[in-house]
């Protein structure tokens, strides 16, 4: 069975780094992860506030804080684009992925508490901000004679209704 995930060297870095950190902290750090991922605002999970306190209480530098995050947000992703089951994921996490047995569950019992949130808000995010909301056409077909159909010249009108998605965010606040 191929798997739900693909260990690229970015990714591999990032688990290699969850692998070193100290299991409080790394579930915390994911918990955070998940409900910002279950929040429908695309904001980063921590800001540039809470990045410099995270490299200090992780002794770690910018560069390995950026693989861990992607890394641990990549995973949660792809988990609910796949629609995956716990048992799964956690034989997924341990075979492919390399992680240690707590860590693994630290991954596991958060995908138990969020998947479902996770899953149902990258449902409702669309990839595209401005979407089509209604499409009008019309044909127009003149001739210069009803007895001379080379002379047809054919017109199309098309109208579209566009929406985007932050001003039916705005509407939805009315």
């Amino acid at each position: 069975m191929e798997s739900w995930v693909t260990i690229t060297p970015c990714l591999q870095q990032g688990l290699k780094i969850a692998n070193r950190i100290d299991n409080g902290k790394f579930r915390l750090l994911v918990n955070r992860i998940c409900q910002n991922l279950q929040s429908t605002s695309n904001v980063k999970p921590f800001n540039e506030e809470e990045e410099e306190k995270l490299l200090v209480s992780l002794e770690l530098n910018k560069e390995e804080l950026t693989f861990l995050l992607d890394a641990v947000t990549l995973i949660y992703k792809q988990a609910a684009f796949n629609i995956v089951k716990s048992a799964e994921f956690e034989s997924t996490l341990k075979d492919t992925c390399k992680l240690d047995e707590d860590k693994t569950l630290i991954f596991v019992n958060s995908w138990l508490s969020y998947g479902k949130g996770i899953i149902e808000c990258l449902r409702k995010r669309s990839i595209f901000p401005t979407q089509v909301k209604d499409i009008n056409w019309c044909l127009n077909i003149q001739s210069s004679s009803s007895t001379i159909s080379k002379d047809a010249s054919p017109m199309t009108l098309f109208q579209l209704d566009f929406t985007e998605k932050i001003q039916n965010q705005l509407d939805a606040l009315k």
